[in-house]
């Protein structure tokens, strides 16, 4: 299943307290996920680092390493030297882009918050370098991400990030009841890891055979999820929803399209959506906030099948409308995470774990990742 996402994120800013480089974070706190739960391996990525100088006079960053450490002592360490700094220095042009067709994966501007892209190994006051896509695992525990910045032949400039490797809080049904495939989830392979926003999000169909649709997979109805209920994971209070965005059939896949000229229809089309805003990605959608500072998010919904309206009390498997292909969607499916506020444009997910759940190709429990088949028994 071709499933594509639009990057996202959010956060406040997080200066370091030093003067000569500046190390910021678009987060306070680290989260993981699981990669293994049998054997206690966690997975942890960090998205995008920026090292500014915010001194008078020019700087070489000469390295920068990330320490992983466990009630103060160093478990695990990688170090970025000067050629990666260089590599970091030569991506501005791709991170510029980035950061304007997806602003929300740099804190939508906060991340370099006035400074430049530094364009030269010599970094000049008031320019910075971003580094991006640092993942990480480990068996047992770590519970700090240290950061040290080393600034060639002068000092370095160190910052501390506690990680948490909680789930969410709320007890939560499985969106979709029945058997249902995980085409998408927290996996490092899945384009949900690589944005923030969604780092944790699963996008949810069925199969029908080995395919998620029977036929060609030409027209919405081909495909066995559309339409099927989608349920509220817990009791909460309707935050927010948008009902009226068409389905987006033009971005299923045409006969005889190669997967080449299929992916490069895909990104144009994302492009302008991106354009017309966050929402115009999310397309009908409805966010439930749980009253515990934690919101679940169901994206991509059938125009005009969303039964509830901002205000509403939703009570645990209730109904609130049926899986869709509105927004940013190769096909129908249903988006679905936990976040830290109401704002799908700055939210922060968090991983979910279900009840009442059982992974039939699996011997035992354990975190959904993508490509599992799930089954409900609630």
């Amino acid at each position: 299943m071709k499933i594509f996402a639009a990057l996202l994120a959010a956060g406040a800013l997080l200066p370091s307290p030093l003067a000569a480089m500046e190390i910021r974070s678009c987060h306070a706190q680290l989260r993981t996920a699981p990669l293994n739960d049998e054997r206690g391996v966690q997975s942890l990525l960090v998205q995008a680092i920026a090292i500014v100088n915010d001194g008078k006079s020019a700087v070489r960053i000469a390295g920068l390493d990330f320490d992983l450490l466990a009630k103060g002592v160093l478990r695990d360490r990688r170090s970025l030297d000067v050629a990666d700094v260089a590599k970091a220095v030569a991506s501005a042009p791709q991170i510029a882009a980035m950061n304007r067709i997806f602003p929300s994966q740099f804190c939508n501007g906060a991340l370099l918050r006035g400074a430049a892209l530094a364009n030269a190994d010599l970094i000049a006051p008031g320019e910075a370098v971003v580094f991006l896509y640092q993942p990480f695992a480990w068996k047992g525990a770590r519970d700090t991400l240290r950061l040290t910045a080393r600034e060639e032949g002068k000092g370095e400039t160190v910052r501390d990030f506690p990680i948490r490797a909680e789930a969410s809080a709320t007890p939560a049904l499985f969106p979709i009841a029945g058997r249902s495939y995980v085409g998408a989830g927290a996996s490092f392979q899945s384009h949900h890891r690589w944005a923030s926003v969604e780092e944790f999000a699963l996008d949810i169909a069925m199969l029908d055979g080995a395919a998620t649709h029977k036929g060609d997979g030409l027209v919405l109805s081909d495909y066995r999820i559309y339409g099927a209920p989608v349920r509220a994971v817990a009791d909460g209070v309707v935050a927010r929803t948008k009902a009226d965005v068409p389905d987006n059939v033009a971005m299923l896949k045409r006969t005889g399209e190669t997967d080449a000229a299929y992916l490069d229809r895909l990104i144009e089309a994302q492009t302008t959506l991106l354009s017309q805003g966050i929402e115009a990605v999310q397309g009908n959608y409805v966010i439930v906030d749980h009253r515990n500072g934690e919101f679940s998010v169901y994206a991509h919904l059938k125009p005009e099948s969303v039964r509830v309206k901002p205000g509403d009390s939703v009570g645990t498997g209730e109904t609130i409308g049926t899986v869709g292909s509105s927004g940013n969607s190769t096909e129908p499916h249903l988006h679905f995470q936990m976040c830290d506020t109401a704002d799908i444009a700055t939210c922060r997910a968090i991983p979910t774990v279900f009840r009442g759940v059982r992974l039939p190709l699996e011997l035992a429990p354990r975190s959904i990742q993508s490509g599992d088949i799930v089954e409900t028994s609630e």
